[in-house]
């Protein structure tokens, strides 16, 4: 299997368990992953959530509506442009982050049993150099497309 295959397989894996273990809480994981940049503020408005996780505006809009019709999220007008629109995580979502946050980690350390702590150092490196390659390509931290190797 190639490099490009396997990567998204892993990509599908990892979602696909953490949507698993977000049912309890009626969330996926896309909406838990707009939580988390709006909470850490990676993102602050529709716009650069969708550079930032690559999803186009009408998929983004109804994640946030739904987000929304929950209660974990609020939006703002920006009073100096009124065309802008913040968003916030509300309260009830905040409260809701430990345990998301919880179940993100036991994902993750499910995908990655076994691996000892050279192994997760240099599957990090490795990573890291592959995104950085893609910025040095022209491709830059907006482009979701590429080949496979």
């Amino acid at each position: 299997m190639s490099v490009g295959h396997l990567l998204g397989r892993a990509r599908a894996s990892l979602l696909s368990g953490l949507d698993a273990e977000l049912a309890p809480f009626g969330l996926n994981a896309m909406q838990y992953a707009v939580l988390k940049y709006l909470a850490e503020g990676s993102a602050r408005t529709a716009a650069d959530l969708c550079r930032s996780m690559y999803y186009d505006t009408g998929s983004m809009t109804r994640i946030l509506d739904r987000l929304e019709e929950k209660g974990l999220l609020r939006r703002e007008r920006c009073r100096e442009d009124r065309r802008v629109v913040f968003l916030r995580v509300a309260p009830a979502g905040r409260a809701q982050l430990p345990r998301l946050r919880a179940a993100g980690s036991r994902v993750l350390e499910h995908h990655l049993a076994g691996f000892d702590p050279i192994e997760m150092e240099n599957l990090k490196a490795y990573l890291g150099r592959m995104i950085e390659n893609g910025k040095q390509a022209g491709g830059g931290q907006n482009s979701s497309t590429g080949g496979k190797s």
